[in-house]
């Protein structure tokens, strides 16, 4: 008896021990997710330029009606974000593509260049973003350094509308290459062969064997990339913030996220606010749902599964 006492509380023991190692996620979302979202749906409603809540003024739908009605530099910073997220996500796909096929031959070496291109994927953004900021310093940039070096007169790269969002697509699409070849990679390893040997028994040339075959086996993939990529580039802050934390030229690199920073916490507090920014971020929320919902209903009719 004593035995299947003892066996009877060690499960009880082992059942509440698994059930708060399962709920730590739960919990952890709760406190740091779930609370802080409903929280920030309150705070859109009010008026807040301090961090005293005390101080808050319910406005109603003020905060909505104001950013339709009054802010452009929002709109702008939709525009920039969209132009940012298509051009670099799009950009990134194809190379990685490219990369993963040639990758995908045998190159001596090939494992050192996908570590290579990977590295930058695993570093910090904040780390990546103040390096990118050296190399295209206007005064002691090493772009600079190389161009005088050959004659040519040195670029505000971040200062001049026509270069500063330009540079912010190329350090994202040099950012996502390796992850972006690594799934691909592994998508190319898995299409069958005999499709490839049967097209090429037909004489299909290379390049029909490669839309025809590769680019619809491998859709499920892109599709993933894809849509991760959009969100990510939609959401982009750190590299925004860093590199031009101002929105650059003309509010030429102000994305949406940056103009939900600078209004909470840049700009004047009492024209804008806590609560301002919070109706700005909701915003840019509903926007990435839907562009993302978009992007799941047409992939219905590009993406093969099986």
């Amino acid at each position: 008896m004593r035995k299947e006492a003892a066996r009877m509380t060690r499960a009880k023991r082992d059942n509440i021990y698994g059930t708060l190692f399962a709920a730590s996620p739960i919990i952890g979302f709760f406190l740091f997710g779930l609370l802080p979202m409903l929280f920030s749906v309150f705070l859109s409603f009010g008026k807040l330029t301090t961090f005293d809540l005390g101080d808050m003024e319910f406005v109603g739908f003020e905060n909505y009606a104001r950013i339709f009605a009054e802010d452009d530099r929002f709109f702008k910073s939709i525009g920039n974000t969209f132009l940012y997220a298509i051009v670099s996500v799009l950009l990134s796909l194809v190379f990685s593509l490219f990369l993963a096929q040639l990758l995908a031959q045998e190159i001596h070496g090939k494992k050192v260049f996908r570590v290579i291109l990977f590295i930058p994927y695993v570093c910090s953004a904040v780390a990546i973003s103040t390096m990118w900021k050296w190399l295209l310093d206007y005064n002691f940039g090493v772009l600079n350094d190389l161009m005088t070096a050959f004659g040519a007169e040195r670029v505000d790269w971040l200062n001049e509308k026509a270069t500063a969002m330009p540079m912010m697509i190329f350090m994202s699409v040099w950012g996502g290459l390796g992850y972006n070849m690594i799934l691909y990679t592994a998508a190319l390893t898995s299409v069958n062969r005999s499709y490839y040997e049967a097209a090429e028994i037909d004489g299909a040339s290379k390049a029909r064997i490669f839309m025809s075959i590769t680019v619809p086996l491998i859709s499920p993939t892109t599709f993933f990339l894809l849509i991760m990529g959009f969100i990510g580039a939609l959401q982009s802050f750190a590299n925004f913030q860093i590199m031009t934390p101002y929105g650059g030229p003309d509010d030429s690199t102000l994305s949406m996220v940056l103009r939900v920073y600078n209004a909470a916490f840049v700009e004047d507090s009492m024209t804008y606010g806590m609560g301002y920014a919070s109706a700005l971020g909701w915003i840019v929320g509903i926007i990435v749902m839907i562009f993302s919902a978009i992007n799941f209903v047409f992939s219905k009719k590009w993406v093969q599964y099986g």
